[in-house]
């Protein structure tokens, strides 16, 4: 299932200028740098990851809460509290979500998305970004003082 939405997000979008969706997860999922924890409590097991990840191999740990009932608003908003903790503690940590018929917390490297996102950029991936939603989720991230 999760190799089928990494070869998804894989195919080149009209929206984001003709790059991929996610170009880096087909290639991390192959690489085996990818792991997926499968919970009914998002919070719990996305701080745990996050307690554990610098001594874990892994680019990115994807928390899979396939019982969470709540909004896309709600996920973001539990996330961006977790970012704000780990910019305080100074940990190179950043959650991003995605909610479709499960809620996804993709746990990973704050500097590696950084360096992702600038690539993309480049290519003009974020071209069609709503300009609030691009100062919010782009920019907001990238003036995050470690």
């Amino acid at each position: 299932m999760i190799r089928a939405w990494a070869e998804d997000l894989a195919k080149p979008t009209e929206y984001n200028n003709g790059v991929a969706s996610c170009p880096f997860a087909l290639p991390a999922i192959e690489s085996g740098e990818v792991t997926v924890v499968v919970t009914d409590d998002w919070i719990e097991d996305t701080v745990r990851a996050c307690r554990a990840f610098e001594q874990l191999d892994y680019k990115v740990i994807l928390i899979w809460d396939s019982s969470f009932d709540g909004s896309y608003e709600q996920l973001e908003a539990g996330c961006t509290m977790l970012n704000r903790k780990f910019t305080e503690q100074g940990k190179d940590i950043w959650l991003l979500c995605y909610l479709g018929d499960e809620a996804i917390v993709f746990v990973q490297r704050w500097s590696e998305l950084e360096n992702a996102a600038a690539k993309l950029e480049k290519l003009g991936y974020y071209t069609n970004y709503d300009p609030q939603e691009y100062e919010r989720l782009i920019l907001g991230r990238r003036q995050r003082s470690m």
